[in-house]
């Protein structure tokens, strides 16, 4: 059985087929798909990530890695950019920079809407609540959003339409 993630960055569908570690791309511009082998994942949450839209009209994926340190569990974000094909006409992820979180959660990734990321951060002591939080996607500075009982909000974010699907304004 297949579980498909959509992303839409920089004109572009993008479908994670799990469990393929691949990337569907749908360049809706040319209408052309072409497939990207996803890196191989840092930490456990392996299929936890989001496309995002990065610099210069790339496709860039943050993924949730763990370690632990002196008996702790830290979280990061990993923040990978796809660049152009080489000259094996392979695309390439290169990691730019590893986001800290908030320490005493387990994390997983909501969404991606409007600009910013939004995780669900599990307490380690077991209370009753969840946490959110947003990264802003410019600035990559993470905040703490909202706090709700143990239920997770689990539906899709959304925040607007691109401007090609959004209806005409005068």
């Amino acid at each position: 059985m297949f579980d498909v993630r959509p992303y839409y960055a920089h004109g572009c569908f993008c479908l994670q087929v799990c469990p393929e570690d691949t990337l569907l791309v749908l360049d809706a511009q040319r209408l052309e798909f072409s497939p990207v082998d996803l890196p191989p994942p840092l930490g456990s949450c392996k299929w936890d990530m989001a496309i995002v839209e990065a610099a210069e009209a790339r496709l860039g994926m943050l993924t949730i890695s763990e370690h632990t340190e002196a008996g702790v569990y830290k979280y990061h974000l990993v923040y990978d950019v796809l660049h152009p094909k080489d000259e094996n006409g392979a695309n390439q992820w290169q990691s730019k920079s590893a986001i800290p979180l908030p320490v005493n959660y387990r994390y997983s990734i909501l969404g991606v809407a409007g600009g910013y990321l939004l995780l669900i951060g599990y307490p380690q002591q077991n209370r009753l609540v969840l946490d959110y939080f947003s990264l802003n996607l410019q600035t990559f500075q993470i905040e703490w959003f909202c706090q709700t009982g143990r239920c997770a909000i689990t539906s899709d974010l959304y925040a607007d339409l691109p401007l090609s699907l959004a209806p005409p304004t005068i």
